[in-house]
């Protein structure tokens, strides 16, 4: 069966949370988090007992094929929808579980557990739990927010201020929006955006200010909270420059990746020492490629242009010629979650297998937004519904 045919958000994303934890199979049925998808109540032949929940696996079973009708199966009933979601993983490796009716105004989010999440718009910060939305910040412009939870730490960037509060004023038991406004403090002036990572042991936050023919980019180190010092633990460690615009920014172990406007750098921000991704000319029949994102895939760089993907290792080898992803309309934001990348062009999404090189999945649609790619990936669909992308695990056998 041809696994890139259009993916239905729509039927899929109109589920609503289910009220209680559906049965499990004797499969690993649990482990595709039954739990988070919706459903309205059982019918009453499951109400009454007429039939055998078994009785109803075992039809669902021989739609294993059949798409449309296994999303139909699964919009029946809680009862249903474990075994019609098993075989649509088998069919379509990213499932979308609605999180709630959205708003076309969302700019960002951040998931911090399957039922909080950050959501930033144009007038502030809003929480959303058990689907309803509590403004916790007014602040103007919010484009980006992210949490530091071990530290306790809320990132705003809100215009080109990045600001820094208690997380557990907007989320936890004794939250406080009015104590968490008066508590917020100011970590950068004039930043372009941000990114969380784990670095030599550090929590880290890197701040970029990107100019127009240079970025300036600060690291701060995540330290424990001390009594009396605020909600600001964040403790700048180093700051480099780089010659060039930068799109994004990436943390790894030991070096920092930068995404600029014409090519890939690595930074040590130890030693300061910068070393540029050695990729060859792009062949002489391609458009001019813009570099968008970088990943790391065990000890190879993965980076993604705006039209292509493919992997570089630390030798400069490239598997461009014999090993490259490729689609039509631009992408400027880009998931991992191995194997599957997600690319996000202007006509909808692209999921590959990076370990295959093949396209397992094309959704079609306009106005698709990443708003979250960790810890779990939430999307803004067009129509302004906000769901979160279940990865299906790789097929046994698969070669990487």
């Amino acid at each position: 069966m041809d696994r890139t045919r259009l993916f239905e958000f729509a039927s899929l994303a109109a589920l609503k949370p289910p009220k209680s934890k559906p049965p499990t199979r004797a499969t690993s049925l649990s482990d595709i988090h039954a739990t988070e998808s919706p459903h309205p109540p059982a019918p009453p032949c499951l109400a009454g007992g007429v039939l055998p929940i078994e009785v109803f696996e075992r039809i669902i079973d021989f739609l294993h094929a059949n798409k449309a009708a296994l999303i139909s199966c699964s919009l029946v009933c809680r009862s249903w929808f474990p075994t019609s979601r098993y075989h649509l993983y088998t069919l379509l490796p990213v499932i979308p579980v609605a999180l709630g009716a959205g708003c076309r105004k969302i700019n960002t989010a951040v998931a911090l557990n399957p039922d909080t999440i950050l959501y930033g718009m144009n007038n502030g910060v809003y929480l959303s739990r058990d689907h309803a939305l509590l403004r916790v910040l007014k602040l103007p412009a919010v484009t980006q927010i992210d949490a530091l939870a071990e530290h306790d730490l809320l990132l705003v960037l809100s215009g080109r201020r990045l600001l820094v509060g208690p997380l557990h004023l907007a989320t936890g038991p004794a939250a406080d929006p009015a104590q968490l406004y008066r508590r917020l403090a100011l970590l950068s002036s004039d930043a372009s955006f941000f990114q969380t990572g784990e670095h030599g042991g550090r929590r880290v936050v890197c701040v970029v200010h990107a100019g127009r023919f240079s970025s300036h980019f600060k690291l701060f180190e995540a330290v424990c909270q001390v009594p009396g010092l605020g909600a600001c633990a964040l403790k700048l460690f180093r700051s480099f420059y780089l010659p060039d615009r930068a799109h994004s920014v990436h943390i790894w172990n030991k070096t920092i990746g930068a995404a600029l406007r014409t090519s890939f750098q690595c930074v040590d921000p130890l030693s300061l020492v910068t070393f540029p991704v050695p990729v060859g000319p792009a062949p002489l029949d391609d458009p001019p490629r813009k570099p968008r994102a970088m990943f790391r895939v065990d000890e190879r760089f993965l980076l993604c242009y705006d039209r292509c993907a493919f992997f570089m290792d630390k030798a400069g080898a490239s598997s461009e010629r014999a090993f490259a992803l490729r689609w039509a309309d631009a992408a400027k934001q880009f998931a991992l979650h191995y194997p599957y990348l997600l690319a996000f062009t202007g006509a909808g999404m692209h999921a590959w297998r990076v370990d295959l090189g093949a396209r397992v999945q094309t959704v079609h649609g306009a106005g698709i937004r990443l708003l979250a790619a960790a810890p779990r990936i939430v999307v803004k669909l067009g129509d302004g519904r906000i769901v979160a992308l279940g990865c299906a695990d790789p097929e046994p056998g698969a070669a990487v």
